[in-house]
Order: C-alpha cells, then sequence, then structure tokens
C-alpha cells in the first residue's frame, strides 16, 4: 500500500467528510453507523446524536480515544488512520499516513509550509528506510 496523504485535500473536515462518504457509500442512516461502532476496549458505542453533532461540527475538541476507536470499527477503518483524521479536523495539523508493514503504520505531521509534492515525496522515502530496515538482519545477525 502507498504512502498516503490523510490531509491531501485542502478539507479542514476530514474525518466529517470520511463519515459522510461511508454513510453515502453504504446507503445506512447515522443510527445504523453508531449502531456498528462500538469500542474493542472499553464496549463503549456511540451514539447516533454524537455522530450528528460531529458531522454538524458540534464536537468542540478532539473526541476521547475510544470515540475514534469506536467510530474506526463503524467504519471499518484502521483506528490510527480515524485518529490521524481527528487530529487534523480537531487540532490543524497535516498528516500523512505511511503503511510499515505488518500492520504497523507511520503517521506523522509534515512540515509548515510543505506543499503536497514535498509530502509526498517524503513519505515515500520514508516508505523506501522502512522496507530496507525491514530487509536489514538484525543485532544478532538473523
Amino acid at each position: 500500500m502507498p504512502p498516503r496523504r490523510v490531509t491531501g485535500d485542502p478539507s479542514p473536515t476530514p474525518l466529517s467528510d470520511c463519515i459522510r462518504a461511508h454513510i453515502e457509500d453504504q446507503g445506512i442512516s447515522i443510527r445504523t453507523l453508531a449502531l456498528r461502532s462500538e469500542s474493542a476496549t472499553t464496549g463503549q458505542r456511540l451514539t447516533a446524536q454524537w455522530i450528528t453533532d460531529v458531522l454538524s461540527g458540534r464536537v468542540p475538541r478532539m473526541p476521547d480515544m475510544w470515540r475514534l476507536e469506536a467510530l474506526a470499527a463503524g467504519l471499518g477503518r484502521d483506528p490510527d488512520s480515524v485518529k490521524a483524521m481527528a487530529i487534523t479536523q480537531w487540532i490543524g495539523w497535516d498528516v500523512v499516513d505511511v503503511p510499515a508493514g505488518g500492520g504497523e503504520r507511520l503517521i506523522f505531521r509534515v512540515p509548515k509550509g510543505y506543499t503536497p509534492e514535498q509530502s509526498s515525496h517524503l513519505a515515500d522515502e520514508l516508505k523506501k528506510m522502512i522496507d530496507s530496515a525491514g530487509d536489514q538482519p538484525d543485532s544478532d545477525g538473523q
């Protein structure tokens, strides 16, 4: 999987946009999404009202981690990717998500002033470094 810029467009609300797209693509209601959104860590579920509040911009601060984990489950997405979108939406950082093999991800803040091309180049270089590090033997020669 190639590196991807989580915030590749100028949208300040990538998580809300992702929720809207998922609901539309799946042809489901917000209530159905809420019923599918359960945190594996806490067992807590999201409410349709909370999701509606996110979509309408009425959630004033970054959500608790259990909420993001639950939303990731409901959306069928990696929790780290959902957290990265939340960072952009609530903190305003431009973020890039690079797969690191073995199901791991490297999610990092793009330096201020970087163009999309510079960010993509940086992500590509990091991906190459991660891939080459995986090909290196460990300290005991294995």
